[in-house]
């Protein structure tokens, strides 16, 4: 089968064509530009388009059988979700989503969550809506998964990290985050399996992390000492240098949420991922010692 992921240069997307391609499937890649195009993995087949353009998207989907749709941060989220939404249901694509999204079956919950959004988090309410529009989107046996906070985010700081300094902030009471070659491995079963259900499914990782819990565990791993900083202001500044536009916006508002706000670790979704990836999610420690272990590695002259 030949499967297409929009977005396969991006954190979400290069771990699910990761997946992908160890499964043996055939992987189109959308991508915005030919420079994107050369950042792919071996045996993608780059397709560059744009997301604003419906005939673009419409070409990139013919012939395949499920696609990944990964929402950009851009002002235009929602028009480019569309053209991506509805080619999928004219050509009878399987579309799956990662991402923003709500997946509680309380009422109450999925209540409460809206409001907490509208409140603290208004930057997703468009990303929310996108969620619906997939879980809606008739012929597409739609696949809708809520991601976690991810491991991923520290590579952002590598440099603060080996520097002796954690300045992404977490609240005290902790966020639950999961490693994104777990999402991976879900998202590419999604697509490549008939008999995956449809229906939307929360992805978490194993623990909620304090912002001081993950300068510990970093400062274990690395053998030396690593300080939480992300109590002062100057993580916006770090953020500045890497990201930039709508992302950044967005990174700021929602670390600026995570500062204040623990995120808890659901029991029934805890247990829905690890049966989702038959065997417990990673634990963040494993990511630590992966990443160190490459970031710390003797470079070859």
């Amino acid at each position: 089968m030949t499967v297409l992921v929009a977005g396969a240069t991006g954190s979400i997307g290069k771990e699910v064509t990761a997946a992908l391609l160890a499964r043996g499937a055939a992987v189109r890649a959308l991508v915005r530009s030919h420079g994107r195009a050369a950042l792919l993995p071996a045996g993608a087949e780059p397709v560059v388009g744009d997301l604003r353009n419906a005939a673009s998207v419409a070409a990139a989907l013919h012939g395949v059988t499920a696609a990944l749709y990964v929402s950009p941060h851009d002002a235009d989220e929602e028009l480019m979700a569309e053209h991506f939404v509805a080619a999928c249901e004219r050509l009878g694509v399987r579309l799956v989503f990662a991402g923003v999204a709500m997946t509680g079956q309380n009422p109450v919950v999925r209540w409460c969550i809206q409001a907490m959004v509208s409140t603290f988090l208004p930057h997703y309410k468009g990303k929310l809506r996108i969620a619906r529009r997939v879980a809606t989107a008739g012929r597409t046996r739609p696949v809708v998964f809520s991601v976690a906070n991810y491991y991923q985010n520290d590579e952002l700081v590598r440099d603060e990290i080996l520097g002796g300094q954690y300045p992404l902030p977490a609240h005290r009471a902790g966020i639950n985050r999961i490693d994104l070659r777990d999402v991976g491995e879900v998202v590419a079963r999604a697509m490549t399996d008939p008999g995956f259900p449809s229906g939307a499914h929360g992805l978490v990782g194993p623990a909620s992390i304090s912002g001081a819990g993950s300068a510990r565990i970093w400062a274990d791993v690395l053998g030396r000492p690593v300080r939480y900083t992300g109590d002062r202001l100057d993580w916006q500044d770090l953020l500045a240098d890497r990201l930039h536009g709508a992302k950044l916006a967005d990174y700021r508002r929602s670390y600026g949420f995570l500062a204040k706000h623990g995120l808890p670790t659901p029991a029934r979704e805890l247990a829905a991922t690890a049966a989702l990836l038959g065997r417990p999610p990673r634990a963040y420690e494993t990511y630590v010692r992966d990443m160190a272990e490459r970031w710390c590695a003797p470079r070859r002259s």
